[in-house]
């Protein structure tokens, strides 16, 4: 006796199973991709921060250790654009060659909307100068918003897309990060 041979069973995926897949695939993405710009944007902001934090405290330190004023100067057209570090050597408060102790370059990441702006102006819209005790020298009076804040506002004009981060000073020219992603840019 024969028997006849078994009928093969088709395997793989059918077509209404790839289009649910796809669909799916097709939500998340969708929900997914504004979240992850903020996410970026608050990265870029978060490190253009705390490279500016880190050599803020450096300068700071560097004045203190050569018992002289130390500067920290901005090289572009704000904070974001680069900045340079120098100990005044000479006592002559500007930059002479060779007092230059750190370079660091442009930090904007490649984004047009990334910017840094300094509170009070008059202070600190150039350079931020400390004194061989560590505090900064200011011809205004001393504010709990004094600092350097990196601001990327968005991709629209709505406040809560800012993501924005401030490099504040204390009295003693010891520096402190803040969040204010979704606030109003304060310069």
């Amino acid at each position: 006796m024969t028997t006849a041979p078994a009928i093969a069973r088709a395997t793989g995926f059918t077509l209404i199973e790839l289009m649910i897949v796809v669909l799916i695939a097709v939500i998340l993405i969708t929900i997914g991709v504004p979240y992850l710009g903020d996410y970026v944007a608050d990265q870029r902001v978060r490190t253009v921060t705390s490279d500016i934090a880190s050599d803020i405290a450096f300068t700071r330190a560097k004045a203190i250790e050569e018992s002289r004023r130390a500067t920290i100067t901005r090289t572009g057209a704000d904070w974001s654009g680069g900045w340079r570090i120098w100990v005044d050597l000479d006592g002559d408060g500007a930059y002479d060659a060779g007092e230059e102790v750190k370079i660091t370059q442009g930090v904007t990441g490649g984004s047009n909307r990334l910017r840094a702006c300094a509170l009070p102006v008059a202070d600190f819209s150039t350079d931020i100068t400390f004194r061989p005790d560590g505090r900064i020298v200011r011809t205004t009076a001393a504010a709990a918003t004094d600092g350097i804040y990196v601001i990327d506002e968005g991709r629209d004009a709505a406040v809560t897309d800012n993501a924005v981060r401030g490099v504040l000073f204390g009295t003693s020219g010891r520096t402190s990060t803040v969040r204010l992603n979704g606030t109003a840019p304060p310069c």
